[in-house]
């Protein structure tokens, strides 16, 4: 495995601008997975960012779709089923209690409406940008 990675990062808090480089394959902790991103989408958050938002600075790229290509466990069974699977990131990570994690639907009331609304918990966590 190659021991670096390309990335679009932010090299300094609030700058305007990014620039490619080359950077280090970053080691899962235990119990999590090196994904080998296959592409990245540019959402919203990235734009502003790149306007100067809240001065983040590091690596863009939290919408995408890759294989899992390493698994840090002890559990053989665990790294032979997630190893070479497609995966796609997702930086909201809900309470898994409110109504919209336990139906997974996103639906606008209890009712049982078939009208979506944004399908995030009210509670969520987001992961990856601040």
């Amino acid at each position: 495995m190659a021991c670096d990675m390309l990335a679009y990062l932010i090299p300094n808090a609030g700058d305007t601008h990014g620039e490619v480089r080359h950077i280090p394959i970053p080691k899962p902790s235990p119990n999590f997975a090196l994904i080998k991103v296959l592409r990245a989408g540019v959402c919203n958050t990235d734009l502003e960012i790149l306007q100067g938002y809240m001065g983040f600075h590091g690596v863009l790229g939290h919408e995408f779709v890759g294989r899992v290509v390493e698994v840090n466990s002890d559990d053989a069974g665990l790294r032979s089923k997630w190893i070479d699977q497609r995966v796609c990131g997702d930086i909201n990570v809900g309470c898994a209690d409110c109504f919209v994690c336990l139906n997974a639907r996103g639906l606008d009331d209890r009712s049982g409406c078939c009208q979506m609304s944004r399908n995030h918990c009210p509670l969520r966590t987001v992961l990856g940008i601040l």
